[in-house]
């Protein structure tokens, strides 16, 4: 098939990782996440530092790098002006709440995740709203002023795609974020992509036994997809970024092994995620794998 084809949706209703693949990963407990993650509970890559700054890595909190993550990108779809704001992919909620609390009226998030939504619905934040649902099927009430994604895009589509559906997937995604912006809107994206291998090595290294029917992006693709409808401002490969939000994150999954051997489904749990993570570290260090963040804006 070519790129403005009918999308072959597999069974499952979607285009990329279903529900059911997104619930294995994401819905084994808010309460285990929070041994682990920032207090944000904040499941992708911080930003330790500026994007022309070298030399050695300055010293900074987890914490603080996750915030300046989340300002970064709200910066980025100028949230000062955004009325309305949607997240896709919006994990358990930090980045709407930020926007919230930077002057945001109505902050929407879509997730796959039923953990996720039911803490977010928790929450009670005056403004926002959490829906259970895909981009695919997502229709919003009039226009949004700006969209961030941070972590969703990796899984857009499933692995043995081949390279005309994988750009009808991703075109899609963004003929429909340039139908939700209002003119003069912008999009902000965060994703995991290829890095320096072949797609030979890559068709074999996608980690279907962490995240199931989930394979990243090439960067080229992401630039070529988004060409029709809209100009990116701005694009920055931050592996380092993964990196060492990584190995923080493997740091404090060890300090409570205890807990979440006790507690949280006993060695088997442990075991995954500290190979899972591990191993991700390595891809990120090698370069098998980096950091995209990309910063569009609508083309009217």
């Amino acid at each position: 098939m070519n790129a403005d084809s009918t999308l072959m949706v597999p069974q499952g209703g979607y285009a990329g990782a279903s529900a059911e693949a997104i619930s294995f990963h994401y819905d084994v407990g808010t309460d285990f996440y929070r041994l682990w993650l920032d207090p944000l509970l904040i499941y992708s890559a911080a930003r330790w530092r500026g994007p022309l700054d070298r030399g050695p890595m300055p010293v900074r909190s987890l914490e603080e790098a996750q915030r300046t993550k989340l300002d970064f990108h709200l910066d980025a779809v100028r949230v000062g002006e955004c009325r309305t704001l949607l997240d896709v992919g919006c994990g358990w909620g930090a980045m709407l709440k930020r926007g919230l609390d930077r002057g945001v009226e109505r902050a929407i998030g879509l997730t796959l995740s039923a953990d996720q939504a039911a803490y977010v619905e928790a929450q009670c934040w005056p403004g926002f709203e959490v829906r259970r649902e895909s981009y695919e099927v997502f229709a919003p009430e009039g226009t949004v002023d700006g969209i961030v994604s941070v972590g969703a895009f990796e899984h857009f589509v499933r692995p043995g795609y081949d390279a005309a559906h994988r750009q009808g997937v991703y075109r899609n995604f963004f003929e429909r974020c340039r139908g939700w912006l209002r003119t003069g809107g912008a999009l902000s994206l965060q994703s995991i992509c290829w890095g320096y291998v072949d797609r030979a090595y890559a068709a074999k290294a996608v980690p279907t036994y962490v995240f199931p029917d989930s394979d990243l992006p090439w960067p080229n693709e992401v630039f070529e997809a988004a060409n029709p409808f809209f100009d990116v401002i701005y694009a920055e490969s931050r592996a380092e970024d993964y990196a060492l939000t990584l190995r923080e994150w493997l740091r404090r999954l060890r300090a409570h092994k205890a807990e979440i051997i006790a507690n949280h489904g006993g060695e088997k749990i442990f075991d995954h995620y500290e190979k899972y993570l591990r191993r991700c570290t390595y891809a990120f260090e090698n370069n098998t794998v980096t950091l995209m963040r990309f910063v569009m804006a609508r083309r009217n």
